[in-house]
């Protein structure tokens, strides 16, 4: 019994580590993986009821996931100074191959104390984006965000500067020379 309280403290303590403790410092992936940077944000007139979630696949390696963003919770910081967004900075390890962001999942409601009256919604995103990992870099794809009032739509955007300083101030990476620039631009609407 002793033994398995140990593991099951040892995994909810593993599951608390930040992604500070978990980087050590530096934006050097293992041998043989890369990294995939990128924020989710949103736009949306009651963020603390809305979520999002991005689905990922390898187009020549078979890897799939998803990542996911409570805006209501999730905070995007940037440098010190600057206002901070509703929103999650995602760090994705991979291995070396082509991958594309394929499909994006919203859900929001504007006033949940007016249930059944208030407005709540979802929708569906196709991105098709695509990105290529090689081993030892790290890419910067930019930032994803979710506009989710009226017409729904996501937009793609160049937040390097907020980005970069979120991870030097939270992730406590100081060094960010190294991180490939490919920011996505453009936008895409609500898919059925």
């Amino acid at each position: 019994m002793r033994r398995l309280l140990t593991l099951c403290l040892a995994a909810l303590l593993a599951g608390c580590s930040t992604m500070a403790d978990q980087l050590h410092g530096s934006l050097q992936p293992p041998a043989g993986l890369g990294y995939a940077v990128f924020s989710m944000t949103a736009r949306t007139y009651n963020p603390n009821y809305a979520t999002a979630n991005l689905g990922w696949r390898g187009l020549d390696n078979g890897l799939q996931g998803t990542v996911y963003a409570n805006f209501g919770t999730d905070t995007v910081f940037g440098a010190e100074g600057m206002t901070p967004v509703d929103g999650k900075l995602q760090l994705l390890t991979l291995p070396a191959g082509h991958y594309q962001l394929q499909r994006a999942y919203a859900q929001w409601n504007d006033d949940p104390e007016r249930w059944p009256f208030g407005y709540s919604g979802h929708a569906s995103f196709r991105l098709d984006k695509n990105f290529d990992i090689q081993p030892g870099k790290t890419v910067y794809l930019g930032e994803i965000r979710f506009n989710l009032d009226y017409r729904p739509d996501v937009e793609f955007n160049d937040a390097q500067k907020r980005d970069f300083g979120h991870m030097q101030r939270v992730w406590k990476v100081n060094d960010l020379s190294a991180i490939v620039l490919q920011p996505f631009s453009g936008k895409v609407g609500r898919g059925y």
